[in-house]
C-alpha cells in the first residue's frame, strides 16, 4: 500500500476505520445482549421445571401422609 499525502484520502481512511470499529463494537454488544437473553430464558425455564417437580413431590408426599379410611368393626352375628 503506497503512502498517501492527500489529506482527504487519509481522512476517508480514518473515517472508514472508525466506522468499522464502531460497527464491530455494536456487533459485540448485540451478541452480549442476545447471550444475556438466552441465559435468562434458560434460567426461567429451569426454574419453572424445578417448581413443577417440587409441586409434584409435595403432592405425592401429601397423598402418602393421608391415613386410609378405617374399616368399620365387624358385628358378631
Amino acid at each position: 500500500m503506497g503512502r498517501t499525502t492527500d489529506p482527504e484520502s487519509r481522512r476517508s481512511q480514518l473515517n472508514d476505520a472508525i466506522l468499522s470499529t464502531v460497527r464491530g463494537g455494536f456487533r459485540i454488544v448485540g451478541g452480549m445482549v442476545q447471550m444475556a437473553a438466552g441465559i435468562t430464558r434458560l434460567v426461567a425455564v429451569t426454574a419453572i421445571k424445578a417448581a413443577a417437580a417440587v409441586e409434584g413431590a409435595v403432592g405425592a408426599t401429601e397423598s402418602d401422609e393421608e391415613e386410609p379410611n378405617p374399616k368399620p368393626p365387624k358385628v358378631a352375628a
